[in-house]
């Protein structure tokens, strides 16, 4: 009997219901201005990748999904904010753990 090893297009097949924070970081960003390469960037993915990640991203079905939500100038700010709380609880976790360096 053969185990079959899941491949990486499996496992993003899987994960395409999964709400992260990057993903979420990217939504808010992407809202802004529409351009997929700097809302990667700003959202954390490093430079030289964000250009690719972030035609990816803008295809994800939660981003399409998200798209279709009208937000106005508080709900956006409101937003902003609920993403920067979850950083600073992030950031508890991370001391919490020992886990500052990563």
């Amino acid at each position: 009997m053969r185990i079959r090893q899941v491949g990486f297009s499996s496992r993003l097949k899987a994960h395409r219901k999964i709400l992260t924070l990057e993903t979420l970081k990217f939504i808010a960003e992407f809202r802004k201005d529409g351009d997929a390469r700097l809302a990667a960037f700003r959202s954390g993915v490093p430079e030289n990748y964000a250009s690719k990640q972030g035609q990816w991203l803008k295809k994800h079905p939660i981003v399409l999904a998200s798209h279709e939500a009208e937000l106005d100038e508080r709900e956006l700010l409101k937003l902003h904010k609920a993403i920067a709380e979850i950083d600073r609880q992030m950031e508890i976790c991370k001391e919490l753990l020992g886990l500052e360096d990563f």
